[in-house]
């Protein structure tokens, strides 16, 4: 039985951040929650970033170990309930609008090699995307995808923040499945983490494609994937394997 259609992770797979675009992510973060808890209190910056470091590992925790990833609103919250700072819910809905949009201002890059596989593959087969998300949610990435004239490309869009889901829970691929009409054996998942990408698409029954050419293997590091690789280029020919 041939491959029908792909599914791809979003982050460190089709995109990644532009060189420091991460630490300005989290410092851009960091200078808005202290303009906007000034009303109420002058916060230090160390009780700021345990607050925050706090708020990311309970996240991270919940991601992990329930699948599902909290909106924005709701990570926002906690750090300001983590600093017992009260303020309204005006400034609560700014706040979350600026974490959420943050990275437009420097906005992800493709991965090399991507955009030309994605429209070789098109015509080919039914695309569709599987990601979990941070603070960004799916509506902000779509528009990352349109701004790179590739939002029509996809058949499917599964976003964690929109389907109530993260990988690896087997919600997202059984959606994802019936989406791109097709069954599980089907499609080939291609992601850069083993825990979630990999282990999540092989549980639904797809095939799997490991990139690591952003986020590189760990040492003594197996998988479970089908085919491992760093090049995206390499996709396609290694999809044709699998058919």
């Amino acid at each position: 039985m041939g491959i029908k259609a792909i599914s791809f992770d979003f982050w460190h797979t089709l995109f990644t951040e532009q060189p420091g675009a991460f630490l300005l992510y989290k410092e851009r973060r960091r200078n808005l929650l202290s303009e906007a808890v000034l009303s109420c209190r002058e916060v230090a910056h160390a009780e700021l970033e345990h607050a925050c470091h706090l708020e990311a590992e309970s996240h991270n925790s919940i991601w992990r170990e329930q699948h599902r990833t909290l909106a924005a609103s709701e990570r926002v919250i906690n750090i300001l309930t983590r600093l017992d700072v009260s303020i309204p819910d005006t400034a609560i809905a700014g706040l979350v609008a600026n974490f959420e949009e943050g990275i437009l201002e420097h906005p992800p890059v493709l991965v090399d090699g991507a955009r030309d596989v994605l429209q070789s593959l098109s015509g080919r087969y039914r695309l569709g995307i599987i990601s979990d998300v941070g603070f960004s949610p799916g509506r902000v990435l779509k528009r990352v995808l349109a701004d790179h004239d590739l939002l029509g490309l996809f058949d499917s869009l599964v976003f964690s923040d929109e389907a109530g889901r993260a990988k690896p829970h087997f919600e997202v691929f059984e959606c994802t499945a019936r989406a791109l009409l097709a069954k599980p054996e089907e499609i080939v998942h291609i992601g850069d983490l083993e825990h979630t990408d990999i282990v999540g698409a092989k549980r639904a029954g797809y095939h799997a494609i490991r990139f690591t050419g952003v986020t590189p293997m760990a040492e003594n590091e197996t998988t479970i994937a089908d085919f491992v690789t760093d090049d995206f280029r390499d996709v396609a020919r290694l999809i044709e394997r699998l058919g």
